[in-house]
């Protein structure tokens, strides 16, 4: 006797577990090019596997990259609300970065002449001094 027959009747003709169509076409590609099309099924069963396989891993990455787009959206708007003043300023849309707890999203950072190391604070001030009465002289 082998492990089948000792069985109940009822769990030998019950249907194997459930599995999803895509993870069950998955497993008939992943059959056929270990073991090959049988005879009797048509010609070009397995290229017609396989393209449908290709199509249902392209609408999974087209809604992967719909719901990345969605949070990347939503990351972009939460930072403007956050951040966005006269000091830190977004591009139309800035790049997103997401991380474990969170997400990263580019912003500009004004830094005044005046801060930084090179610069004096009188060359600050003539920088920001009005323009003369007349304009500039451009001859």
């Amino acid at each position: 006797m082998n492990a089948e027959t000792m069985k109940p009747e009822a769990e030998r003709n019950s249907p194997p577990p459930a599995v999803e169509p895509q993870e069950a076409l998955r497993q008939l590609v992943a059959s056929m090019e270990h073991f090959g099309t049988p005879e009797s099924w048509p010609d070009g069963f397995y290229e017609q596997a396989q393209l449908a396989l290709l199509h249902e891993d392209e609408e999974a990455a087209a809604k992967a990259e719909e719901e990345d787009e969605s949070y990347n959206k939503a990351a972009r708007e939460c930072a403007r609300e956050m951040y966005g003043s006269d000091d830190v300023d977004f591009d139309t849309t800035p790049e997103v970065s997401v991380g474990d707890d969170g997400a990263y999203v580019s912003a500009w950072v004004f830094v005044p002449h005046a801060s930084l190391p090179m610069r004096t604070v009188e060359d600050a001030d003539d920088e920001a001094s009005p323009p003369p009465e007349g304009g500039y002289d451009a001859s």
